[in-house]
């Protein structure tokens, strides 16, 4: 009977380098392409605006080639960074015909854990989407949080409509979230239409 092929090991990851080349990327201004290990999760585009202990922030990128608000995800995640080593890049070049360089100032940023994020991202005062990646690489939950602490967030969603849902808030484990983001067109938008939280 032939022996089954073996699954390729993952490489180690190596924080501190990570980590290193976040930081280097802040200090230069060069946009930066972070891939996760998480199976089947978006690559995500931006430039990198903050980086703490357990959380980094980007001033993401859209596939429009401008701004459109905030990521936060977390470190221990990141499987490699790759920076655009030019200064003049399309990117860079887009943003200023935009209008939209230098790059804005993002929140006051707090990123050691997943509470300082939420209260940073909520400073932008737009809806948060929230992301479970392990579980649901292809979904996100947008609402405002009305509730966290160390086990579980609690949000108040938005459907697609527009409407603040009736049902209880959606609870989320901590641990298991991978991913915010704020301050985005739709979220912008879904928050217009919305209006205040009842």
């Amino acid at each position: 009977m032939p022996k089954k092929p073996k699954k390729p090991k993952k490489p180690p990851i190596d924080r501190k380098s990570v980590r290193a080349r976040l930081e280097r990327a802040q200090t230069e201004v060069r946009p930066v392409c972070l891939r996760r290990w998480i199976p089947y999760g978006d690559s995500l585009d931006g430039f990198v605006v903050g980086v703490g202990k357990r959380w980094v922030a980007l001033a993401k990128l859209s596939g429009r080639a401008d701004l459109d608000g905030w990521t936060f995800a977390r470190l221990k995640d990141i499987q490699s960074v790759s920076i655009n080593p030019d200064p003049d890049c399309f990117d860079i070049r887009a943003l200023k015909a935009l209008d939209q360089w230098p790059l804005p100032s993002p929140p006051l940023l707090e990123l050691d854990d997943l509470t300082q994020v939420v209260a940073s991202a909520e400073r932008g005062g737009s809806l948060l989407s929230v992301f479970d990646e392990f579980s649901r690489p292809d979904a996100c939950w947008i609402g405002s949080v009305t509730s966290l602490d160390r086990e579980a967030l609690l949000l108040h969603e938005v459907d697609v409509r527009g409407d603040w849902m009736r049902t209880r808030p959606r609870a989320f484990d901590t641990a298991d979230v991978t991913r915010i983001e704020a301050g985005g067109g739709y979220e912008r938008v879904l928050h217009l239409v919305a209006g205040p939280r009842v």
